[in-house]
């Protein structure tokens, strides 16, 4: 059962997100400081809802506590061009080992108006032993990686893969011409699907995103277990 509780976004909340995407400063913030409280209020039941979801498959997640794992608002502009205080999207990683984990991988869900909405798991930035990991299977013949890539169902729910920060060369130690280069490439091994403002603001959000769930906690699972290969090596 899909937890009843759970609020979907509403389409106040791509409203304020809209506002706040043409009004970047602290003193309309501090002015709609309601609004951000009530549209976050709603995407913490939506990310409670996914927990729930996500836990019928993946119990590492199921005593997750849904505040844990959002994102703040509020942007480091310490080393950025862009000085604008706030992000213009609502952001959270499910994850058994935190928000910021680079060793385990997780769910992420983000709600951004103009379709720009976005569900997905599995390694983003993983810790340099665990990409190791991840990069041998997608290596191997036998690839665990490679096969679910290829799998119908994940792709037609999840056909996107991150490709943030790829690398320009196949990395050392691998054949430049693999039939895998590609994927060799690529830091992150994430698959996304976007999703449109009319699906996020559906009262029925939490069961259509549950349908996508069995494959892509299949996903999540599968990579965890690569990934945790190295913690053998080092014993």
């Amino acid at each position: 059962m899909v937890r009843k509780t759970a609020v979907p976004v509403k389409q106040s909340d791509f409203n304020f997100l809209r506002s706040l995407a043409k009004n970047n400063d602290r003193d309309w913030f501090t002015e709609h400081r309601e609004e951000f409280e009530t549209a976050q209020k709603n995407f913490l039941e939506l990310v409670a809802g996914l927990i729930f979801v996500l836990s019928e498959h993946d119990d590492s997640v199921s005593n997750i506590d849904p505040k844990s794992c959002l994102f703040r608002i509020y942007r480091d502009v310490r080393f950025s061009k862009n000085k604008a205080p706030y992000k213009t999207h609502l952001a959270a990683f499910i994850c058994a080992d935190g928000k910021k984990s680079d060793i385990v991988p997780g769910y992420y869900v983000h709600v951004e108006p103009g379709g720009r909405s976005l569900f997905g798991a599995g390694y983003y930035r993983p810790a340099k032993p665990v990409l190791a990991e991840l990069q041998k299977n997608i290596a191997s013949p036998s690839s665990r990686i490679v096969k679910l890539l290829a799998d119908k169902t994940l792709r037609k729910a999840f056909p996107d893969l991150s490709d943030d920060d790829k690398l320009a060369r196949v990395p050392r130690g691998f054949d430049k011409n693999h039939p895998q280069a590609e994927l060799l490439k690529l830091k992150h091994v994430f698959l996304l699907t976007s999703l449109s403002d009319q699906t996020m603001v559906k009262k029925t959000v939490l069961q259509d995103l549950g349908k996508l769930a069995e494959p892509l906690c299949r996903w999540n699972l599968t990579l965890a277990e690569i990934g945790a290969l190295h913690k053998r090596r080092q014993t």
